[in-house]
C-alpha cells in the first residue's frame, strides 16, 4: 500500500469501488470479486455503457429490417475493407452502426486495425461486419498450443490478428449469416489485403521490416465457446482462457476512481504513455497502478472466472513453421471468398431456410 494515502482514503476510495462492483453483479469481497449475477446481463450493462457509437440515420438505410426484405437464396456476399483515416465517412458509420447491435462490450481493437463489412449486393445491405486487430501479448492458451519460445513470438505475433469483433446484423444472423462472416474473416482477399497494406510498414516498437504475411486469425467467445465457429470449416477450438480480463474494470466508474488515485498519489506519467509501442495495455496499467496505490491485488481483480473459448483459423500450409521460425516462406492456402460462400450456401442455409 502506498505510504502517501491514508487508511481513511483508501477504504474509501475501496468502498467506492466496491459500489461501482455491486452495480453491475459483482460483489468485492475479500481483495478479490464474485460474480453475483447472470453473466450475460452483467455483459449487458457494460455494453450499455461502451457501446455508444457514432452513426448517421443515414447509415441505418443500409440494413434490412426484416427477412421480407431479402431473399436468402440470391445472397451475393462482397467484402469491403474500410479505409484507414475515415472516420467520419459514410462506411464508418455504417459500420458503428452495425456495432450498436452488440450486446457484449465492444473493444476497438488495439495496434494495427483491418475492419470489414461484408455486403449483400442482391440487396446492398450488410449482412455483418468484423475487425482485426493486434494479438494480445500474454495468452497462454495460445502460446501453449502454438509451442513457441519468446523469442519466436516476438518475431512472430505480428503475423497474426484477432477478430475483435465478428458477427452478423438482423435479420442475416436469422440464417446462420455469422458463419458466413467467419468463412468470409479467412478467405484469400484477407491476407492479401494484409500484404498490400503492410508489406512496406516498419513495426512500431522494433521499427523492422517485417514478413508481411498473414499466417492465422484468433479470436475468443465472449460466453464460453461460440456458436458461430462449432462445426465450422477453417476454425478450430482450443481451449479457454483462463479469465483475466480489465472490461470490469474500465468500462465504468471505476476506472476513473482509479485516474483519480493516480493523480494523487501515483505516478502520473502513466497517464501520458497511451500510445502503441510505449508498453502493454494502457488501461490494463492504469489499473494495474491504482489498485498498487490501493493495495488491492491485480492478479485477483483482473481474474473474473468468465472464461472464453479460444479459436485458431490458420491460413498457411505451414503456420507452425512459419510462427516456430522454421521456415521465413509461408505457403498461404486461404480460399476466395466465392468458395467460402458455396461451401456455407451449401452446408448452413438450407436447414435454417426451412426451418423459418
Amino acid at each position: 500500500m502506498n505510504s502517501k494515502i491514508s487508511i481513511e482514503e483508501r477504504n474509501e476510495y475501496i468502498n467506492k469501488i466496491a459500489c461501482e462492483f455491486q452495480k453491475y453483479g459483482f460483489i468485492l469481497d475479500k481483495n478479490e470479486f464474485k460474480i453475483q449475477s447472470d453473466i450475460r446481463s452483467i455483459q449487458l450493462k457494460f455494453a450499455q455503457i461502451t457501446n455508444n457509437f457514432k452513426y448517421s440515420d443515414k447509415a441505418k438505410n443500409y440494413f434490412a429490417n426484416s427477412l421480407e426484405e431479402i431473399n436468402p437464396l440470391k445472397i451475393s456476399p462482397r467484402l469491403e475493407l474500410l479505409e484507414r483515416g475515415k472516420n467520419n465517412s459514410l462506411k464508418r458509420q455504417i459500420f458503428n452502426y452495425a456495432k450498436s447491435f452488440w450486446s457484449i462490450p465492444v473493444s476497438v481493437g488495439f495496434g494495427r486495425r483491418m475492419e470489414y463489412i461484408l455486403w449483400d449486393d442482391n440487396t446492398n445491405k450488410v449482412i455483418g461486419i468484423f475487425g482485426l486487430c493486434d494479438p494480445i501479448i500474454g495468452l497462454g492458451v495460445r502460446d501453449d498450443f502454438i509451442g513457441w519460445s519468446r523469442e519466436q513470438k516476438k518475431e512472430r505475433l505480428y503475423n497474426m490478428l484477432t477478430a475483435y469483433i465478428l458477427g452478423a446484423v438482423p435479420p442475416y444472423n436469422q440464417i446462420l449469416g455469422a458463419k458466413l462472416v467467419a468463412l468470409s474473416a479467412i478467405s484469400k482477399q484477407v491476407t492479401d489485403d494484409f500484404y498490400k497494406r503492410y508489406s512496406k510498414n516498419k513495426t512500431i516498437i522494433s521499427k523492422k521490416h517485417k514478413p508481411p504475411y498473414l499466417v492465422a486469425i484468433d479470436t475468443m467467445g465472449a460466453f464460453g465457446k461460440s456458436a458461430i465457429y462449432t462445426r465450422l470449416k477453417g476454425w478450430q477450438f482450443i481451449g479457454y482462457t483462463k479469465g483475466h480480463s480489465h472490461i470490469h474494470l474500465t468500462s465504468n466508474g471505476i476506472y476513473e476512481i482509479l485516474i483519480e488515485v493516480i493523480k494523487k498519489y501515483g505516478d502520473k506519467t502513466i497517464l501520458s504513455k497511451y500510445k502503441y509501442g510505449e508498453g502493454p495495455n494502457y488501461k490494463l496499467r492504469v489499473v494495474s497502478e491504482g489498485l498498487k496505490i490501493l493495495g488491492l491485488s491485480k492478479n485477483k481483480l483482473t481474474l473474473h472466472s468468465i472464461k472464453r473459448g479460444y479459436y485458431f483459423a490458420p491460413l498457411a500450409k505451414n503456420w507452425k513453421d512459419f510462427l516456430l521460425l522454421k521456415t521465413d516462406i509461408p505457403n498461404l492456402n486461404s480460399k476466395p471468398l466465392e468458395e467460402h460462400f458455396i461451401y456455407w450456401k451449401q452446408r448452413w442455409l438450407p436447414k435454417r431456410v426451412n426451418n423459418l
